[in-house]
C-alpha cells in the first residue's frame, strides 16, 4: 500500500514538474510607433529583473510563464502592458506621451476621460509648442484653437499677446482670461519669465460646465496649462537638450515713401520746408537720401538653449529643467534675456492612497524696450524716426548733444526728429528686470475606497525693477532745461513686487455600481493678490560723477529753487477672493453624462450684501456611437452630443491689471486733495462711487458635438455658443445740480454703475482633422478650425442708447450695435472743382462741411467676426513637413501711420508719401488726392478715410526637418535625434498697408513692427 502511495505520488509530481515547465515558453513580437518600429525599447516582466529590448527592426523574443505581466517602455512613450497567454506572438504599438496626454481633458478643477467629458475645450499638446522661436508661448498657439483670437500686436521681445475668447463680453471691463498653471490662479503679465518648452500640454476652456467652477474669474474662458512631470514606472532617467539659433527681419509696410528728391519737390510745391527754398536743379543735384529704418532698424538674433531630465520610478517621479532664451530685436537697443529653472516632483504611497506632487519654478529675465511707442512724443520713439524722418537728412550731420541742441534751436522745426532719436540711442537707457518664482504643492488621501481629500497651496512671487535714465547732457535733457537750471535729465528706478496666493481644500466620492458611477466634489478656495510698487524720480543729474543705475550724480536741491526734488510715490493694493463649490458628475455605462456645478464667490471689491456672487452650470452628453442603432455604421467611432448652461461672473469691471479699480474703490465717495483749487490754495476732489456695485455676470449656453470617423482618421468637433454679459458697469448721467466737475477717470456728471445694458455674443466654432494619408512610412494630416462670431449691445438707457467715446475720431457703442464701432463721416473722394475733401452727410449728399450729426456707425470694429487657422504636417521615413497659417477677417483699424503721411502738416517737417506729388492742382483736377491746401484737410480725422480693411491670412509658421532613424543610433548614446528649420511670420495675405495687420489696438500710431523669423534647431534624447 506504501510503495503504491509512493508510485502515485511520484506521477503527480511529475506531471506538475511538466505542467511548470509547459507554462514558460518563449513570447515574440514587435514594437512600434506611429512612425515604425521602434529599435531599444526595453520588455520586462513584471515584478523581476529579467527583461531584453528589441533589436535593429523592433523584435524581441523573452521567455515568460503564462499570466505573467509584460511591461514594453520606451523614451517618450506611454508605458504599456500586457498579460501572457496562450499566445506566444505578442505585438504592441506604443504611444507618444503627448497624444495620451489627449486623452484626457480639463472639466472644471478635474480631468476626465476624452469619452466622458461634457465640456466645450480645446487642446494644444507638446509637440506644437516646443521648439518654437517665440519667448511668449501664447504667440505660438495662435491659430490653433477655434473660438480663441490671439493676437500679437508688437515685436517687442516678451511681450505679451491679447487674447479674446469668444468675443468681448464686457465694455469696461477686462476681457484677459483666467491662466491656470498647474492648479494655481496665476499672473497673465508675466509669460516672458515662463519657458514655453516645460509646457506639456495648453487646454482652454470655453463653456459654462467647464467655467462655472471658476466663478468669479471664469466669464472670459480659462486657459489651464500643466507643466511636464515624469510617470509611475520602472526606473528610468531620460535626458533631453534642445538648442536653436534664429534671425529675425523687419517686416516692411507697403507704404509709397517720398525719396529725398521727391519730397523736396513736395516741399517746394507746398512752399514749407528745405525744398522751398531749392530751384529745381538744385534738388535734382541733391546727393543726400537716408534710409532711416536701416538706422534704427537691424536683423534681430535668437538663442535658446534647453536641457530637461525625467526621473521615471514605480512611487516617485520628477522632471527637471533649465533653459536659457536670448533674443536681441530687430529695434536697434531692444532685447530680452531669460533664464528658467523648474523642478517637479510627484510621489505616492505604496499603497497609492496618499498622494502629492511640489512643483517649483524660478525665471528670471531682462528686458530692454523701445519706450513711448504709439505716441506723440516724436523726440522719443524710435518709430517715428525710422518712418517719418526726412530723407534729406544726413545721421552725419549729428555731432553731439549740444551741436544738435543748436541745431533745432537755429531751426526752429522738429525737422531734425531723426537725429533726437540718433542722440536718444546713445544718451538714454533702461532695463526691466523680473524674477518670477512659483511654487505648487497638491497633497492628497484616500480615507477609504472612493473618498479623497485634497489640499492645494500655491504662491506666486513676482519681483520687478524699472530703470530708465535720460543722461545728463542729452539732447532731451536741454531741451527741457528750465531757465536757471543747470542739470538736467533724469533716472526713474520703479519697484514692483506681487505675491499671488491660493489655497483649496476639496472632498470628493467616487463610487461605480453596475453601469453607474458617479462623481461628487465639494470645495473652498481662497485668493489673495497683493502689489507694493515704489516709484523715485531723481531731476537732475551730475555728468561727471552720474552712472547710470547705480544712484550717484544725483543733484540735492537748493532753497532757491525746487529744480532737482525728487518725485516719489508708493502704493500698495490688495485683493481678496474667497469661493465655495460643489460638484456633481453623473456617468451611466459611458453612454450618457451628467455634470452640474454650483459656485458661491466673495470679492473684496464690493460690500455688503453684493459682496457675493452665485454661478452655477448643467450639462449632459450623450455617446451616441455606444447606441444599437449607431453601433452597426461600422465609419462612426465617435459621435457625441453634449450640451451645457449655466453663469460665470466677472469681479474685473475696470480694464487693466488685476488691481484696477481696487484704489479708489468703486463703490464709495473718495476724496483727494488738489493744489491751485481756490484761489492758488488746497482744496478737494471728489469721485463719486456706486454703493450697490456688484458683479458683471455671463449668461451662456453650449451645443457641441464631437465626432471620430473611419478609426479616428477623421475626426473634429462642432459647436454652437450664445453668451450674454448683463449688469455691465458703464457711465451713467447724474443730477447736474450734484455739482461733479469730472476728473482723469470720469467726464463731468457721470457716474459709474451697474447697468440694464447687455452684450451678447453668440457664434459657430468648427475643428477637424483629417489623416490623407496613414501607414508605416508616410502620414499626411490636414487640420483646420474657425469661427464666427456676432458681438451685440442692447439695454443701454443713458443718451438715446448710445456711448460716445470722446476721442477723434469717435468710437460708438448702441444698442444693436457691438462694441466700440467707429463713428465718422463717409469719405467719398474730391471736389475736383477745388481740391477739397468731399464727405458723405447724414442723407448721402455730398459736403464739404460735415457736422456731428452727419457721422454714422461703422458697422464693424477692430475684433475680427471671422478667425481661425488651418495647416498640414506630412511625415516620411524621418522626414516631416508642417505648416500652420492663421486669418481673421471682417475687421477695420484705423491706419493713422497712413494718414501721417498724408498730412500735409507734415511737409517741411517729415517724410510724406510720394502720392502727394500728384496731388490736386488747377491743372490736375483728376487727381484722388486733396489739394495740399485744402481748405477743410483736418475733416478727415473724424472721418472714414483712413478707416483700412485689416483682414488676412498669414502663413505663421512653417517648418521642415529629420528626425534620424533609431537605427543609425543604436550603437551611441542617443536614442532620439532631430534637425528641424523653421520660419513665423513669412507670407501675408492682406489689403493692410501698415506693418502687420494682426493688432487688438483700434488704430495703429508708429509701434513695434512684428518680425519674420528664421531658426534652426537641434534636439536630441539620451
Amino acid at each position: 500500500m506504501r510503495l503504491k502511495f509512493k508510485w502515485i505520488f511520484s506521477l503527480v509530481l511529475a506531471l506538475s514538474m511538466q505542467f511548470m515547465f509547459a507554462q514558460e515558453k518563449t513570447i515574440t513580437g514587435v514594437v512600434s510607433d506611429g512612425n515604425g518600429t521602434l529599435p531599444g525599447a526595453n520588455v520586462l516582466i513584471k515584478g523581476t529583473k529579467s527583461g531584453v529590448q528589441t533589436d535593429l527592426n523592433g523584435k524581441y523574443s523573452i521567455k515568460a510563464n503564462t499570466g505573467d505581466v509584460l511591461v514594453f517602455s520606451f523614451v517618450g512613450m506611454s508605458q504599456t502592458t500586457r498579460v501572457v497567454g496562450s499566445n506566444t506572438t505578442v505585438s504592441v504599438k506604443l504611444q507618444d506621451e503627448a497624444k495620451a496626454l489627449e486623452t484626457v481633458v480639463i472639466q472644471g478643477y478635474r480631468t476626465v476621460s476624452k469619452k466622458t467629458a461634457v465640456t466645450a475645450a480645446a487642446t494644444v499638446n507638446s509637440k506644437t509648442i516646443e521648439n518654437r522661436p517665440n519667448a511668449n508661448v501664447l504667440n505660438t498657439i495662435q491659430g490653433q484653437l477655434a473660438g480663441v483670437n490671439i493676437t500679437a500686436s508688437t515685436g517687442q521681445p516678451g511681450a505679451k499677446s491679447a487674447i479674446v475668447i469668444r468675443g468681448v463680453g464686457t465694455v469696461n471691463g477686462n476681457t484677459d482670461p483666467l491662466y491656470v498653471i498647474d492648479g494655481f490662479p496665476s499672473n497673465s503679465d508675466s509669460f516672458r519669465s515662463i519657458n514655453p518648452n516645460d509646457i506639456a500640454s495648453l487646454d482652454v476652456l470655453k463653456d459654462a460646465a467647464a467655467l462655472s467652477e471658476y466663478g468669479s474669474r471664469g466669464s472670459n474662458g480659462v486657459i489651464v496649462i500643466r507643466t511636464r512631470k515624469g510617470s509611475y514606472s520602472e526606473p528610468k532617467t531620460t535626458f533631453r537638450y534642445s538648442s536653436s539659433f534664429g534671425v529675425s527681419e523687419l517686416q516692411k509696410p507697403k507704404y509709397s515713401y517720398a525719396n529725398a528728391k521727391q519730397l523736396l519737390k513736395i516741399e517746394q510745391n507746398y512752399g514749407a520746408g528745405l525744398g522751398s527754398t531749392l530751384t529745381d536743379a538744385q534738388i535734382a543735384a541733391y546727393g543726400v537720401n537716408t534710409n532711416w529704418v536701416d538706422y534704427f532698424f537691424n536683423q534681430g538674433t535668437s538663442t535658446s538653449h534647453n536641457i530637461s531630465i525625467q526621473n521615471n520610478n514605480k512611487s516617485i517621479n520628477s522632471y527637471t529643467s533649465a533653459s536659457f532664451y536670448d533674443q536681441q530685436g530687430v529695434l536697434e537697443s531692444t532685447n530680452l534675456k531669460r533664464f528658467t529653472v523648474r523642478n517637479n516632483l510627484n510621489g505616492k504611497s505604496d499603497n497609492e492612497k496618499f498622494k502629492y506632487s511640489i512643483n517649483t519654478a524660478f525665471g528670471h529675465s531682462k528686458n530692454n524696450e523701445a519706450t513711448n511707442l504709439g505716441t506723440g512724443a516724436i523726440n522719443r520713439n524710435y518709430v517715428t524716426g525710422a518712418y517719418l524722418g526726412a530723407p534729406y537728412v544726413s545721421p552725419s550731420q549729428y555731432q553731439n548733444s549740444a551741436q544738435l541742441f543748436a541745431l533745432y534751436n537755429a531751426d526752429g522745426t522738429l525737422l531734425y526728429t531723426p537725429l533726437m532719436l540718433v542722440d536718444k540711442l546713445k544718451k538714454y537707457e533702461n532695463l526691466t528686470e523680473e524674477t518670477r518664482i512659483d511654487v505648487a504643492t497638491e497633497l492628497s488621501y484616500e480615507f477609504a475606497k472612493g473618498f479623497t481629500g485634497r489640499v492645494r497651496t500655491s504662491g506666486q512671487l513676482l519681483s520687478t525693477r524699472f530703470h530708465q535714465a535720460e543722461f545728463p547732457g542729452s539732447f532731451n535733457a536741454l531741451l527741457f532745461l528750465q531757465p536757471g537750471q543747470l542739470f538736467g535729465g533724469f533716472e526713474d528706478i520703479n519697484q514692483r513686487r506681487e505675491f499671488l496666493f491660493n489655497n483649496l481644500f476639496q472632498l470628493e466620492y467616487n463610487k461605480t455600481f453596475g453601469k453607474h458611477t458617479f462623481n461628487l466634489s465639494a470645495a473652498s478656495e481662497y485668493n489673495h493678490s497683493r502689489l507694493n510698487v515704489n516709484n523715485l524720480r531723481q531731476r537732475g543729474l551730475d555728468p561727471k560723477t552720474f552712472v547710470p543705475n547705480s544712484g550717484s550724480g544725483y543733484i540735492g536741491d537748493t532753497s532757491a529753487n525746487d529744480f532737482y526734488v525728487p518725485q516719489i510715490s508708493a502704493q500698495q493694493l490688495r485683493n481678496d477672493l474667497i469661493g465655495y463649490f460643489t460638484s456633481f458628475d453623473y456617468d451611466f455605462n459611458r453612454k450618457y453624462g451628467v455634470v452640474a456645478s454650483f459656485r458661491r464667490d466673495g470679492s473684496s471689491r464690493f460690500v455688503g450684501a453684493n459682496q457675493f456672487g452665485d454661478f452655477w452650470s448643467v450639462g449632459g452628453r450623450w455617446n451616441l456611437e455606444e447606441e444599437g442603432f449607431i453601433k452597426s455604421v461600422d465609419f462612426i467611432n465617435v459621435l457625441k452630443l453634449r450640451g451645457s448652461i449655466g453663469t460665470v461672473g466677472n469681479q474685473r469691471i475696470v480694464d487693466g491689471n488685476i488691481y484696477q479699480g481696487i484704489n479708489p474703490p468703486a463703490f464709495t465717495d473718495i476724496y483727494s486733495s488738489s493744489n491751485n483749487a481756490y484761489n492758488n490754495g488746497t482744496g478737494y476732489n471728489i469721485a463719486f462711487g456706486y454703493p450697490n456695485l456688484k458683479w458683471e455676470t455671463t449668461e451662456q449656453y453650449n451645443i457641441g458635438l464631437d465626432f471620430e470617423l473611419y478609426k479616428g482618421r477623421i475626426r473634429g468637433s462642432f459647436d454652437h455658443y450664445n453668451k450674454k454679459t448683463i449688469d455691465l458697469f458703464l457711465q451713467e448721467p447724474i443730477v447736474p445740480g450734484v455739482g461733479f466737475p469730472g476728473n482723469a477717470a470720469l467726464p463731468a456728471n457721470v457716474i459709474l454703475k451697474n447697468s440694464d445694458a447687455t452684450v451678447t455674443n453668440k457664434g459657430f466654432e468648427l475643428s477637424l482633422g483629417v489623416d490623407v494619408i496613414k501607414n508605416q512610412d508616410v502620414t499626411l494630416t490636414l487640420r483646420a478650425n474657425g469661427s464666427v462670431n456676432d458681438n451685440k449691445v442692447d439695454g443701454i438707457k443713458a443718451n438715446n442708447g448710445r456711448i460716445l467715446k470722446d476721442t477723434e475720431p469717435v468710437y460708438i457703442t448702441q444698442n444693436g450695435g457691438s462694441i466700440n464701432e467707429p463713428f465718422v463721416y463717409h469719405y467719398i473722394g474730391v471736389n475736383p472743382v477745388n481740391g477739397n475733401l468731399l464727405f458723405e452727410d447724414i442723407n448721402g449728399n455730398p459736403t464739404e462741411a460735415p457736422k456731428a450729426s452727419d457721422r454714422k456707425a461703422f458697422g464693424k470694429n477692430n475684433v475680427p467676426k471671422y478667425q481661425g487657422g488651418f495647416g498640414f504636417d506630412f511625415d516620411y521615413k524621418g522626414f516631416f513637413l508642417s505648416s500652420t497659417f492663421t486669418f481673421a477677417q471682417d475687421v477695420w483699424r484705423f491706419d493713422s501711420d497712413l494718414e501721417n503721411l498724408y498730412s500735409t502738416d507734415n511737409i517741411g517737417t517729415f517724410n510724406v508719401t510720394d502720392d502727394l506729388a500728384n496731388a490736386w492742382t488747377a491743372t490736375n483736377t483728376a487727381s484722388n488726392i486733396p489739394s495740399l491746401k485744402a481748405a477743410n484737410a483736418t475733416a478727415d480725422n473724424s472721418s472714414d478715410r483712413f478707416l483700412r480693411d485689416a483682414s488676412y491670412v498669414r502663413l505663421r509658421n512653417a517648418q521642415i526637418g529629420y528626425r534620424v532613424p533609431r537605427a543609425f543610433l543604436e550603437r551611441t548614446f542617443l536614442t532620439d535625434l532631430s534637425f528641424t528649420l523653421q520660419g513665423e511670420n513669412l507670407l501675408n495675405i492682406t489689403k493692410w498697408k501698415g506693418f502687420d495687420p494682426e493688432s487688438s489696438r483700434v488704430n495703429d500710431l508708429y509701434q513695434y513692427p512684428t518680425a519674420k523669423q528664421f531658426t534652426f534647431g537641434v534636439d536630441l534624447k539620451f
